[in-house]
């Protein structure tokens, strides 16, 4: 089942509601309350059973206080002082079926007493009240229920209006809790705290902050873990280049010893020496090498290079013609294709030698020296792009194992505003390092006919099947 969407509900909205809500409860409350009341006095206090009790308590009563005072029915007087103190009675006196005296206080509406009730009364129960002058019959009314019923109203409204407070009291609570929340799991992340989870709650202000929160923790966490990992990573590396260095270096001091206290028995002997610390040297470089281009690409963000101006063609020709010599003379068919125009392009050069240099290790590591390596250099879409392929060797077994230097490369070649990109294809590798041409340079340059995408990557497989 697919969880139903909430809609959002602002936080400048939700009080109106949580009002209402309120407001909705409490006249529940009040109307159920009142019911309720009404129905147990109905039941209870003003049942026919209450009310003859207390009218025949009313009837004796006035039967006392008229014998005790030997009142008549003319002593006006003093029957409405009794019947002052007793407001919950109102008494009727008849003679011969006719009303002679009213007994009692009905306020303002003394003319609304309800004549229904006062036959059903008058029909049901009937006091004969003995006065100085003859015996009168007395018909009496119980008003008791009045003050409760006003009562009850009260009561209710109180229930009612504590309803509406509880209900805003509960929202407040709430959103108080809500934003506590929130603050502590600021103040655990502040405190170094990534693992308590927040779970965004709700469709508010406060639930987006919440995920903000939450979002800020995830991320705080995975940068954490990456600086932890990439710190045990350097580690690891120092560990393992420590043990590594330390072991061509102590052959290298070995034999270097052996060559200075003139340990050996012929010249021969002395060369196979010198050229096992030369080998050892070689090695000590590669690992040195390897160690700076790890530094290089997780030391630090920004290199600090020293852009300028260079000739294209004749940068390439010294930094290029001098790596084909060294290949071939250690054995490689290499086949060079320089850039035509003439045009500029805004380089560090150390650098940009340095990426070469990765370039041309790889090859004499990795290539097969039975295949040509082609280079080429070409104007494409407004740069100028170096492209080295050749032929895997099958016999080297991988390309470097954490591509480190070609990582170096990427990074070198993104900080001068240029590329790299990398191909492996039929058992081809290729690199292409990219570089921007001069702004006064691109506009020269756009009425020429370029290459086509992917054409440079086709001429240097082209260059090396025409090489063998």
């Amino acid at each position: 089942m697919t969880e139903k969407k909430k809609h959002f509900v602002s936080l400048s909205v939700k009080p109106l509601f949580v009002l209402l809500l309120g407001l909705v409860l409490g006249v529940c409350v009040c109307l159920l309350a009142n019911f309720t009341g009404e129905q147990i006095i109905e039941r209870s206090y003003m049942s026919d059973k209450a009310v003859l009790k207390r009218t025949n308590r009313a009837a004796q009563e006035f039967q006392s206080f008229v014998r005790q005072n030997s009142i008549s029915t003319r002593d006006t007087d003093m029957l409405a002082s009794w019947g002052e103190s007793r407001k919950n009675y109102y008494i009727m006196l008849y003679h011969d079926q006719r009303q002679i005296l009213e007994i009692g206080w009905w306020g303002a509406d003394s003319a609304a007493v309800d004549a229904y009730s006062l036959k059903e009364q008058m029909a049901s129960v009937v006091y004969p009240i003995v006065f100085r002058d003859g015996t009168f019959y007395a018909v009496i009314y119980d008003n008791s229920d009045s003050g409760l019923y006003d009562l009850l109203w009260i009561v209710s409204l109180l229930l009612g209006c504590a309803v509406l407070a509880l209900t805003l009291l509960a929202y407040n609570r709430r959103v108080a809790r809500r934003v506590v929340a929130i603050s502590q799991e600021v103040q655990s992340i502040g405190a170094g705290n990534l693992y308590l989870q927040l779970e965004p709650k709700g469709r508010d202000e406060i639930s987006q902050l919440t995920a903000s929160v939450e979002q800020m923790r995830l991320s705080l966490l995975r940068k954490t873990s990456e600086e932890q990992r990439a710190l045990q990573q350097n580690s690891d590396l120092i560990t393992a280049m420590s043990h590594d260095i330390r072991n061509p270096l102590t052959a290298l001091l070995g034999y270097l010893d052996l060559a200075k206290n003139r340990q050996y028995r012929s010249e021969d002997e002395l060369q196979s020496y010198l050229d096992a610390a030369y080998g050892k040297a070689e090695q000590l470089k590669t690992l040195t090498d390897e160690l700076f281009r790890y530094s290089l690409l997780f030391g630090c963000k920004e290199l600090p290079m020293q852009m300028e101006i260079y000739d294209a063609r004749l940068l390439l020709e010294q930094l290029l013609g001098e790596s084909r010599v060294q290949l071939q003379q250690q054995g490689f068919m290499v086949q060079l294709l320089l850039p035509q125009q003439e045009v500029q392009i805004e380089a560090d050069v150390m650098y940009l030698k340095r990426v070469l240099d990765n370039l041309f290790d790889n090859i004499r590591k990795y290539a097969d020296p039975a295949q040509s390596v082609a280079i080429a250099a070409l104007i494409e879409d407004g740069a100028l792009h170096i492209c080295l392929s050749n032929s895997v060797n099958p016999a080297s077994g991988r390309i470097e194992s954490n591509k480190i230097g070609l990582r170096t490369c990427a990074k070198i070649m993104a900080q001068m505003a240029g590329g790299f990109k990398r191909y492996t294809e039929n058992g081809k590798f290729t690199a292409e390092v990219i570089l921007p041409i001069r702004a006064a340079e691109v506009s020269s340059l756009k009425n020429m006919k370029n290459a086509t995408p992917g054409f440079l990557l086709r001429l240097c497989f082209g260059m090396i099947q025409t090489a063998r």
